[in-house]
């Protein structure tokens, strides 16, 4: 689920330039990202959080102050898979006027939904019961409208004779088995026995495409660029489309935003800075589904520049290269080492000892550093 395509273009602005609260957000991600993965693979019990910070490109301290163990991360997880599942499911389960068509959409919509990453498919259904009464708790109230909307519309259906909640878990455990014997195999290709299931009887097929017409895009970067563009009106719009984004969560939107809108500053273009914060606010408890969380391969991939390091040291002397690579972010410490003595060699940094530090950087001239 969080890798799906979104068509995101994250590389039009450095990381490292973006807002530090969006950098915590990213950050964040990454560390759930691979929370799930990791927890998916092992399994809840085997999973470690020195093995979950080291997957995301942390340090454990890092992952300690984002999270208080696995669990929460866990926890975490599955209210943001929810976040952007749930509304898509509940709006394919009303666009049918009758019971039986509206549920074989909203599982049409719930396998689409699982189908785009069986990691967190199977980390959300299989590990969430085994980590602990808190998480099946978080599970149920998260769960809790769509339990509400499916059982307000049943008929006399095996859902109401059997009960939404018992047979919401027969679907999960059923899933769940897929994923372990057949993972390759899309989800999907389930859903007439799934309905039949859910309806006593087979389902007329004909209502897949509700998930397609309840789904909402995400806007992209260029949408943005045009409203701001247009100045007023287009800033009262995109003022508008940013508070939806904040109330549905919309974490991919809310980046791109962000993204648009600090490229626009450090060029000198017209950046309102309301609608930033009205972004950076909403990315406190966004989802990041479609958001690019993982780095291409090779020092450009750090996202991280020369002007990066040398603003970094200047302002924090006598810092190690452990704590360059955790302030900004970069998943691989010898990238960083690389960078340094790099910037060494060229005069602009040199290795020495502070208060209460040795072996650290320190810039050579600040002055002469105009880019950064």
């Amino acid at each position: 689920m969080a890798q799906r395509e979104g068509g995101v273009s994250e590389s039009a602005v450095a990381l490292t330039d973006m807002p530090a609260r969006a950098q915590t957000f990213h950050r964040r991600a990454r560390i759930v990202d691979a929370a799930v993965r990791e927890i998916a693979e092992r399994g809840y019990a085997q999973a470690a959080e020195a093995d979950i910070a080291a997957r995301a490109g942390v340090s454990e301290p890092m992952f300690y102050d984002a999270f208080s163990d696995k669990q929460e991360a866990l926890i975490w997880a599955y209210e943001i898979a929810a976040a952007y599942a749930i509304p898509q499911i509940l709006r394919s389960l009303h666009a049918a006027s009758e019971w039986g068509q509206g549920a074989s959409a909203a599982l049409s919509a719930y396998l689409d939904i699982l189908d785009c990453d069986h990691a967190w498919a199977m980390a959300c259904l299989r590990d969430m019961p085994d980590a602990g009464r808190r998480a099946r708790i978080a599970r149920d109230v998260v769960r809790a409208p769509l339990v509400a909307a499916l059982q307000a519309r049943a008929v006399a259906t095996s859902t109401e004779r059997i009960g939404v909640k018992a047979t919401l878990t027969a679907i999960d455990a059923i899933i769940v088995d897929r994923l372990r014997h057949d993972p390759t195999r899309p989800l999907g290709e389930r859903q007439p026995e799934l309905a039949a299931l859910v309806l006593g009887r087979q389902p007329s097929g004909a209502v897949d495409e509700h998930f397609a017409a309840a789904e909402r895009a995400p806007i992209q970067e260029p949408e943005i660029e045009t409203l701001l563009e247009l100045g007023g009106a287009g800033d009262a719009d995109l003022r508008r489309l940013v508070r939806e984004a904040a109330e549905l969560r919309d974490g991919p939107t809310l980046w791109r935003a962000i993204a648009v809108l600090q490229r626009r500053q450090l060029s000198g273009r017209h950046a309102p800075h309301d609608i930033k914060q009205l972004a950076l606010d909403g990315l406190e408890v966004a989802w990041f589904f479609g958001l690019r969380l993982d780095e291409p391969d090779g020092d450009a991939g750090q996202a991280t520049d020369d002007a990066c390091y040398l603003r970094f040291v200047a302002e924090h002397p006598g810092c190690s290269d452990e704590q360059v690579r955790n302030a900004l972010g970069v998943r691989q410490l010898s990238s960083v080492t690389r960078a340094l003595r790099r910037l060494e060699a060229q005069g602009a940094l040199r290795r020495g000892s502070g208060p209460g530090r040795t072996g650290g950087w320190w810039r050579v001239s600040v002055a002469s550093d105009s880019g950064a």
